[in-house]
């Protein structure tokens, strides 16, 4: 039986929005709303974050305040959940970290390929967003800030159960990807849970960017447009200009074998979300409507590779994914 809860959505932004879309399009709710005051929380029933990754915190330490639970899209590191993973298991509340597009669904589905294998040997995921047919061109799709920040960190794999940091845009490769064309990609830090759950030996997660976006970027940060003073002026300058763009996502899963999983969604300029909300705004709201339809029953913190794990949800999940027209899901096997 589906139960009537309230959502309050922590974070206006574009993630924030494509949420409450979502939730209203697949009739999830009657009730979601932005947080604007503290006191307003107890009138709800679930927390959505989408904050920021310099406030990600933020939700996590509301969901324990009020006792409500969480869908967290906000990038917070796996650390932080896990060190308050008895405080979440005491107060009876349910939280899902990461549960976006990458961490996320790549999740969900590294935690259902992984049951395909006896002994998984690695795992390699690929995210990013390209625009569509036009070359040299950067459609800047969701949190500036973050995505900036993204490029400016340390990489990191896990090599025979062991991480390495690397410095950042490690691992250059160019690559071709079908009709979105050339393109390059990187290694990437992910705060992500699977180091934790499913513990691959092997692990990687890499960015996908336009042919020449390292050289873009780097002309951009030598000429001061990502110092504190300035990133306000080029994140309007740079997210004005809007062009059809595509996001796309691999998930390889090794073991005997391998498995491919390709998700690709697709946006025009002129439409109300770009493909990254897309892809990432409907996790959340298929999560919080089976929260609703309590067939998620479990409590504490719920990953998205655990729910990955258990195939009917799997492919409800996936099913609900794929009944969005712009966004398409496959798999293959090889070997």
């Amino acid at each position: 039986m589906k139960k009537d809860l309230k959502v309050l959505i922590l974070g206006r932004g574009s993630i924030g929005k494509a949420v409450a879309y979502y939730l209203r399009k697949l009739g999830a709710t009657k009730k979601v709303a932005f947080f604007t005051d503290e006191k307003e929380i107890k009138n709800y029933d679930v927390l959505i974050g989408a904050l920021p990754s310099q406030v990600g915190k933020k939700g996590l330490e509301l969901a324990l305040k009020y006792k409500k639970d969480l869908i967290d899209v906000s990038a917070a590191p796996a650390t932080f959940y896990l060190k308050h993973k008895k405080e979440i298991q005491k107060k009876g509340i349910r939280v899902v970290p990461g549960c976006g597009v990458s961490p996320g669904l790549v999740n969900l589905i590294a935690g259902f390929g992984s049951n395909n294998f006896k002994k998984l040997k690695e795992i390699e995921i690929s995210a990013g967003t390209l625009p569509w047919k036009i070359k040299y061109f950067f459609p800047f799709t969701w949190c500036f800030e973050d995505l900036v920040e993204e490029h400016l960190y340390r990489a990191s794999v896990i090599k025979n159960g062991k991480k390495i940091s690397l410095p950042s845009f490690s691992g250059f490769r160019k690559e071709k990807i079908g009709e979105a064309g050339e393109c390059e990609t990187y290694l990437t830090e992910e705060w992500n849970t699977l180091f934790y759950s499913i513990k691959p030996k092997n692990i990687s997660f890499r960015v996908i960017r336009p042919a020449g976006f390292y050289y873009f970027f780097q002309y951009l940060k030598n000429h001061g447009f990502f110092e504190k003073e300035n990133i306000s002026s080029a994140k309007d300058l740079l997210s004005k200009k809007k062009e059809d763009n595509i996001t796309l996502i691999s998930v390889k899963i090794k073991g005997e074998k391998e498995i491919v999983w390709q998700v690709f969604s697709f946006a025009k300029k002129r439409e109300k979300l770009n493909s990254m909300q897309k892809i990432t705004a409907i996790v959340p709201a298929i999560i919080f409507r089976l929260i609703a339809e309590d067939k998620i029953k479990n409590r504490g913190i719920i990953y998205m590779e655990d729910l990955g794990k258990d195939e009917k949800l799997f492919r409800e999940i996936i099913k609900e994914i794929k009944n969005e027209k712009s966004i398409v899901v496959k798999s293959k096997i090889n070997g």
